[in-house]
């Protein structure tokens, strides 16, 4: 299956998903039958285990969704892994100088770009030794690299940052950057909001894709007017809870009467 995904934000098309936090499959497929475009596989924050993401992945391509796991920290074995179960690209949390990207690199892809061990007997390589030098080159041209940025010292390193050539989106988190200036989750405060400008206009000067996270469509309105086009709506569990909310407060209403 082609990345779908990398397709899209080559086009400079604006892609909209959502982070996948419970442990269900069935969770996914009701999800991907959506017009979603992306789900976002959270191995940082959530209990699921590499085999469910696995499963996941195949059940949103099932569904022509494209899927991205975003993996615990900058770690060879667990980036390595995380490549190899098809995905069509790794979100990296906590990036914050160039040597991180380096090393991204380094882990996540194959010689000669990379240093990323071979394995053919993996979902990725479709379990199979046969043509194995254009998988590489395939896989080295398709995987999409996420880094995000997520700390106030971010902005001492971001030139030097943005010099790679191989990622292809940068993902501002906009929670841990909010605590880190000590403004936790207050989105509208003004240097949030400098800070926030500040790191999108270098991004997407350089070429690169913007994206990060809205909880509502005023955040989704802002991230849009701002440039990000490849934009996490909230989480599964997030959006559960706050429908059934919904309906508890308005069936309360209604009985009240």
């Amino acid at each position: 299956m082609k990345n779908l995904l990398k397709q899209k934000i080559n086009k400079k098309q604006s892609c909209i998903g959502t982070w996948i936090t419970v442990p269900s499959i069935e969770m996914v497929d009701i999800i991907s039958s959506s017009d979603i475009d992306f789900i976002v596989i959270d191995n940082e924050h959530s209990p699921i285990s590499l085999e469910t993401a696995q499963l996941m992945t195949m059940v949103a391509h099932k569904n022509n969704t494209s899927a991205i796991l975003r993996v615990s920290s900058i770690n060879k074995s667990e980036i390595q892994k995380a490549t190899e179960i098809n995905v069509d690209g790794i979100q990296i949390p906590n990036v914050h100088s160039f040597a991180d990207i380096s090393m991204i690199n380094e882990y996540s892809l194959y010689p000669p770009i990379g240093k990323k061990g071979l394995s053919p007997f993996t979902s990725s390589a479709k379990y199979s030794s046969a043509d194995i030098e254009s998988f590489i080159t395939s896989y080295n041209d398709d995987l999409l690299l996420i880094p995000q940025l997520e700390g106030a010292n971010v902005l001492e390193n971001i030139d030097k940052i943005l010099e790679n050539n191989r990622s292809d989106i940068f993902f501002i988190g906009l929670y841990d950057l909010s605590i880190s200036i000590g403004v936790p989750g207050n989105f509208n405060d003004p240097k949030f909001i400098k800070i926030f400008k500040l790191l999108a206009d270098k991004i997407l000067s350089s070429g690169f894709i913007l994206g990060s996270i809205a909880s509502n469509n005023v955040d989704l309105k802002f991230l849009i007017d701002n440039g990000a086009t490849y934009i996490t709506y909230d989480a599964d569990c997030s959006l559960i809870s706050k429908y059934f909310s919904e309906i508890t407060s308005h069936f309360n209403k209604v009985k009240g009467k």
